[in-house]
């Protein structure tokens, strides 16, 4: 029978492996992931010196902006009803709270996609601006948008912790995350005139959508729901108001840490080699502050995949 010693060196071993090969395939094949311009000619802001952002080159779609919104209402809904039905089940309010917060994120949200080159359509009527952010507008649509990632991408999680689901099974739900994530946003990609990426995205592997971003993104969300679950009796009740501002926080936290690589890369005008290196670089720290995320939160030796839950609910 393996030990817990002898898992956890079996999962560097395996978690080592997965990061050469990956390392190998974009060197040997750096073409791979050009396609959303980690080799192609981005043109510098002449003032700025930073990838200028397409506007009115990106014009909206109207009928796109509509019906992929309401997609995405639709897919945000479905899953607050399960987290309503989870906060009637258990008694608690936490995951209502988790639904909330997912909206808040808007905010945090728009400034890394303001860093990180991610550019939404504009409408430019006045009726539906939703805000103005450092001379980019946002219309109410990205609101409903972003809603949805951060409740789809955040409630997996949450599912998962509360069955106590072994360790193995919480990298799983990073995995089933990440690919809810690639499905998204390459349907929406694709339809055309909702948004775009732009400046050198690195590992944009099927064409449209750079997957740095699903690692950076879904561990930065990973955080936020970690310290909520852990301090899930403390925050039911009317305490769940807080969890309003802690995902915010955090979010915008964890994205900065594991994405900053990445962001260098993107407001400048590197080899494609260096960008794609830089993407590669998000998505290992994003895997580290995940198993932080694990050890120090959660309690469980990231790499003890059969592990589950040795903690008690944390109470203040």
């Amino acid at each position: 029978m393996l030990t817990s010693q002898d898992n956890s060196t079996k999962g560097w071993i395996v978690t080592a492996f997965s990061l050469s090969v990956g390392l190998a395939f974009l060197m040997l094949w750096p073409d791979a992931g050009h396609a959303q311009t980690a080799s192609s000619t981005v043109f510098l802001d002449p003032t700025f010196r930073t990838p200028a952002p397409p506007n009115d080159a990106f014009p909206q779609n109207a009928e796109h902006v509509f019906y992929g919104t309401l997609f995405m209402l639709i897919a945000g809904l479905i899953m607050t009803f399960v987290a309503v039905f989870d906060s009637v089940r258990l008694k608690t309010m936490v995951p209502i709270g988790i639904v909330l917060g997912a909206a808040v994120c808007v905010f945090p949200e728009s400034i890394d996609n303001y860093l990180a080159g991610c550019f939404w359509s504009v409408s430019h009527d006045p009726d539906k601006l939703l805000y103005f952010l450092m001379g980019r507008e946002y219309d109410y649509y990205v609101a409903v948008m972003w809603w949805t990632f951060g409740t789809i991408l955040g409630y997996i999680f949450y599912i998962a912790l509360q069955r106590n689901v072994t360790t193995g099974g919480l990298w799983i739900a990073f995995g089933l995350s990440g690919v809810a994530d690639i499905i998204m946003e390459e349907l929406l990609l694709r339809y055309g005139g909702i948004y775009t990426y732009f400046g050198h995205q690195p590992l944009v592997i099927l064409g449209y959508f750079p997957w740095w971003w699903l690692f950076v993104n879904v561990s930065a969300i990973y955080l936020s729901i970690a310290i909520t679950y852990r301090f899930r009796e403390w925050l039911s009740g009317w305490r769940s108001v807080f969890i309003l501002a802690l995902m915010p926080l955090c979010y915008i936290g964890g994205f900065s840490f594991a994405g900053l690589p990445t962001i260098y890369v993107i407001q400048g005008d590197f080899s494609p080699l260096v960008t794609q290196l830089a993407g590669i670089l998000s998505c290992i720290l994003a895997l580290v502050q995940t198993g932080g995320i694990v050890y120090f939160i959660l309690g469980r030796n990231p790499l003890a995949f059969g592990e589950r839950e040795r903690l008690t609910t944390l109470k203040i």
